[in-house]
C-alpha cells in the first residue's frame, strides 16, 4: 500500500469517528426540539466563516474554475451540504437510533450500484464478500446479537428521511472523483459549503415563519460547536479528502465503522456496557473492509 492511499484510510476512519459524534450530538439536538433545517444551516454558515480565511486566497487564485464550472460546485453543495444533512437531521426527529443507524449500512451497497452502473467499472467476489461482512457486523451491532430484533424494526418518515440522506452521501462520493484537481481542498470547501447555505436559505426562512427558532442557550451552542468545528470542518474535510486518496468504491465501506464508532461513544460517554456483540460485529466490518480494499488494491496492482 502506498503512502497516500494509507494516508486516505486514516482521513476516512478519522471522519467517521467524528461523524459518529454528530450523530449523537444531532439526535440530543432534535430530542430538545432544536429545529433541524435551522440546525443546518447554523452548521453550515458558520463552518464556511470558518473555512474563509484559510482559504480566500485559493478561492480567489481558482476564481475562474470556480466559474467556468458553477454548475458542478453547486450541485456539489445542493447535495452534499443543503439536502444530506437537512435530511438527515429531520429523520432523526422521529426515527429509532437502532433504525438510524442501520440505514447507514446501505451506503456500500449504493456506491457499488452506482459505480458498475454509471462508472461501468468491474467488481469481483472479493469485494462483494467484504460488503456483506461488513453490512453483516453492522447489523450484529444494531440488533445487538439478537435476529428476532429485526422483526420488529418498521419504515417511518424519518427512516425515509435517513435513506434518502444515504442515497444523496453516495451519490457525492461518486461525483467527487470529478473535482478539478488544479483546486486545494479547503477552497473547494468553502465554495461548496457557501452554495450549501445558499440553497438552504429559503428553507430556513420557510421554517423560521412557521414559528419554530434555535434557542441559543448554553447545551444548543455546544451541539453547534461540535456539529461545526469537528464535524463540518474536520470531519468533512478529512473525508472529501480521503474519498479523492482512495477512490469512491473503498470510501463507502467505511460507512459502516459508523455503528462499531458509535458504540464505543456510547460506552465512553453515555457509561453504557461493552457486549459481545459489540467485538463481533466490529471484527466483522473491519473484516469486510479489509477483504474488499484489498481486492481493489490487487486489481490495481495488476493493472500496474
Amino acid at each position: 500500500m502506498n503512502r497516500s492511499v494509507a494516508i486516505g484510510y486514516g482521513f476516512l476512519v478519522a471522519a467517521i469517528l467524528m461523524w459518529s459524534g454528530n450523530a449523537v450530538i444531532a439526535r440530543a439536538a432534535m430530542m430538545s426540539d432544536v429545529p433541524p433545517i435551522t440546525f443546518s444551516f447554523y452548521r453550515w454558515l458558520i463552518a464556511c466563516l470558518v473555512f474563509l480565511p484559510f482559504s480566500a486566497r485559493g478561492v480567489w487564485l481558482h476564481r475562474h474554475v470556480f466559474i467556468k464550472k458553477w454548475w458542478y460546485f453547486a450541485f456539489f453543495g445542493l447535495i452534499s451540504v443543503a439536502c444530506f444533512n437537512s435530511f438527515f437531521y429531520i429523520g432523526l426527529q422521529s426515527t429509532t437510533a437502532i433504525q438510524g443507524s442501520l440505514i447507514q449500512a446501505i451506503l456500500p451497497v449504493l456506491v457499488l450500484m452506482l459505480v458498475v452502473t454509471v462508472l461501468r467499472e468491474p467488481i469481483g467476489g472479493q469485494q462483494i464478500l467484504g460488503v456483506i461482512l461488513s453490512i453483516l457486523g453492522a447489523a450484529v451491532i444494531l440488533l445487538r446479537g439478537d435476529p428476532e430484533l429485526a422483526l420488529s424494526l418498521r419504515l417511518n418518515i424519518g427512516d425515509l428521511w435517513c435513506l434518502g440522506a444515504v442515497f444523496l452521501w453516495s451519490i457525492q462520493l461518486l461525483i467527487l472523483r470529478w473535482k478539478p484537481t488544479e483546486i486545494p481542498m479547503p477552497a473547494f470547501m468553502t465554495v461548496v459549503v457557501a452554495w450549501g447555505v445558499a440553497f438552504l436559505v429559503p428553507a430556513w426562512l420557510w421554517e423560521a415563519s412557521t414559528g419554530r427558532e434555535l434557542v441559543l442557550n448554553t447545551t444548543n451552542l455546544m451541539f453547534l460547536g461540535y456539529v461545526v468545528i469537528a464535524a463540518s470542518v474536520f470531519g468533512t474535510t478529512l473525508f472529501n479528502s480521503g474519498v479523492l486518496r482512495v477512490g469512491p468504491t473503498n470510501s463507502g465501506y467505511f460507512g459502516n465503522l459508523y455503528p462499531v464508532f458509535a458504540s464505543v461513544l456510547a460506552v465512553l460517554f453515555l457509561g453504557e456496557s461493552f457486549e459481545w456483540f459489540h467485538g463481533a460485529g466490529g471484527a466483522l466490518v473491519l473484516s469486510g473492509i479489509y477483504f474488499a480494499t484489498m481486492a481493489q488494491r490487487k486489481r490495481v496492482t495488476v493493472a500496474e
